[in-house]
């Protein structure tokens, strides 16, 4: 993915995140909505540079910009279980995704011809 394609992806999940936590009763502020933005574009960008993505990892993520951003919004509550859902989904998500592109590679490397050197 391209840095605009991971901006547009994580600015998307973090107001789908907003839309769902205001039709379940409760409220999400713009300011809230960013830290999540910003979770979601650091984890990606993590994997994309090739990361580990592990609990761990993202757990010191969330701390830093939790830490570093929790007094923009009024909202810490529902930003904090925001991202500690996410971090918890995101792992098992990479794991499946990289067994999907395993198991795509081994389909095609079958398929190709051997090649005589």
């Amino acid at each position: 993915m391209t840095a605009r394609e991971i901006s547009e992806l994580a600015k998307w999940t973090a107001k789908s995140i907003q839309d769902a936590v205001r039709e379940g009763g409760r409220e999400l502020d713009d300011a809230g909505t960013d830290i999540i933005r910003e979770y979601v574009k650091s984890s990606l960008l993590m994997w994309q540079r090739g990361e580990k993505i592990s609990h761990e990892n993202l757990s010191r993520l969330f701390n830093e910009i939790f830490l570093r951003r929790h007094q923009e919004t009024k909202n810490e509550d529902e930003v904090m279980n925001a991202m500690l859902i996410l971090g918890s989904k995101f792992p098992s998500f990479v794991e499946e995704n990289q067994r999907q592109r395993e198991a795509e590679a081994k389909i095609l490397a079958a398929k190709m011809p051997t090649v005589k050197v």
